[in-house]
């Protein structure tokens, strides 16, 4: 009787840790699903012609982690994952340190063969729009070399 109860606490003590640890990874879920701030990928990329996002030095990007309530400096602290989809379109990752120290993160869609990636190190002008959308204005040529 006693290994009959000591077996049944083992397999209820397993079961607690995997509820617990599934807990943990619904409560990480949800924190990412709550940094996203700005608008979808969707939304944003409904909004431009990707193809030529960059033109004049300034695109539109998804704020995907960050605050942004006016026009402030910044730099660029990465620009990774660059990789193109079948249309050319690369959804470029990058972190960005504003003038008050705080760091947000964008998604830049964009095609590199007509319009470069941030440069690391590079300062850059982050943009709220009235439309919910956000913007990074380089400061020196966005076509691509």
């Amino acid at each position: 009787m006693n290994k009959k109860i000591m077996g049944f606490i083992a397999i209820l003590g397993f079961v607690l840790i995997l509820a617990s640890c599934q807990n943990k990874t619904s409560q990480q879920e949800n924190t990412e699903v709550k940094n996203d701030v700005g608008l979808s990928e969707k939304q944003v990329e409904a909004k431009i012609n990707v193809q030529q996002n960059g033109k004049n030095n300034l695109y539109a990007v998804n704020l995907t982690f960050g605050k942004l309530n006016k026009k402030t400096a910044g730099k660029v602290l990465t620009d990774m994952d660059c990789a193109a989809d079948k249309k050319g379109v690369s959804r470029c990752k990058s972190k960005i340190k504003l003038a008050n120290g705080n760091v947000i993160k964008v998604i830049s869609p964009h095609n590199m063969e007509y319009y470069r990636c941030y440069n690391t190190g590079e300062k850059v002008n982050v943009i709220p729009g009235k439309d919910g959308q956000t913007y990074i204005q380089v400061k020196t040529s966005s076509k691509a070399s």
